[in-house]
C-alpha cells in the first residue's frame, strides 16, 4: 500500500507542468490607441483564441482569430486584427505602478496599450 500514494504523487507531478501552461496575455483588456489616447476597443484572449471589439463603428479590425500563447503575451496567427489592423504581437509589461499593460503591435510600431478589464 505504501507505493499508491507515491505513484499518486508522480502521476501528479508529471501532469502539474500542463495546468501551469497559463499565458498572462489571457484576459479582458480594455485598449487605447497609442497615437492619440482615445478609446480603441475590447480585447479579449482565453485558450488560444481572441475577440476585438473596436470602438470604432464599421472598424474591420473587429472580429476573432487564433493566437500562440506565451509567456510574456501572444501571437495573432490570423484573424482581423492581422488581416485587417496589421497587428501580430502582444507583449506584456508593466506600468511605473506595477500593474500589466499589454501592448500590440504592428511589424513597424506599437499601437495598442491595453490594461485588464
Amino acid at each position: 500500500m505504501r507505493s499508491f500514494p507515491l505513484a499518486a504523487l508522480l502521476l501528479l507531478l508529471s501532469t502539474g507542468a500542463s495546468f501551469a501552461q497559463v499565458s498572462p496575455a489571457e484576459g479582458n483588456w480594455a485598449c487605447t490607441a497609442n497615437i492619440d489616447g482615445t478609446k480603441a476597443g475590447i480585447l479579449t484572449i482565453f485558450a488560444g483564441s481572441y475577440g476585438y471589439a473596436s470602438a470604432n463603428f464599421g472598424s474591420t479590425a473587429s472580429g476573432t482569430g487564433n493566437v500562440q500563447l506565451a509567456t510574456d503575451g501572444a501571437t495573432f496567427v490570423d484573424g482581423n486584427l492581422i488581416a485587417n489592423a496589421g497587428i501580430n504581437v502582444a507583449l506584456l509589461s508593466f506600468d511605473e505602478q506595477g500593474r500589466d499593460i499589454l501592448t500590440l503591435f504592428t511589424p513597424v510600431k506599437p499601437v495598442l496599450t491595453c490594461k485588464p478589464r
